[in-house]
């Protein structure tokens, strides 16, 4: 069991940020979880997850993450990834997930991808 954060950030109307500090494993998917839905239910039609201080993420965190793209795009929405840790990165590439989620590495780079397609 790691140690984890979840803030949530109201970039605009329809813009939020949902950020995870620490292990992202099986304790604290049902936060992230339960932080996509909020954010999605209060209107949130483009989410970024920002994984920048996460250290560690499992299967289960990225079950989550796929059934948060689902319900994005359900809605006509977009879901992007910060993420700038290497090792992260590479359990994306190796389940296949880079070509699902869109992987940035930064803030403001996932702000205009999403800038773009809005």
């Amino acid at each position: 069991m790691g140690i984890f954060i979840i803030r949530e950030e109201r970039v605009d109307r329809e813009v939020s940020v949902v950020l995870v500090d620490g292990y992202l494993d099986f304790d604290a998917a049902p936060a992230l979880k339960e932080s996509i839905v909020n954010q999605l239910d209060e209107g949130t039609r483009h989410l970024i997850v920002d994984l920048t201080q996460t250290e560690f993420i499992d299967s289960t965190a990225i079950g989550v993450l796929v059934g948060g793209l689902k319900r994005v795009q359900e809605s006509g929405g977009t879901l992007a990834v910060v993420c700038t840790n290497a090792n992260i990165r590479d359990i994306f590439a190796l389940v296949g997930l880079d070509d699902m989620l869109p992987l940035h590495r930064s803030r403001d780079d996932a702000l205009s991808a999403i800038a773009s397609t809005a």
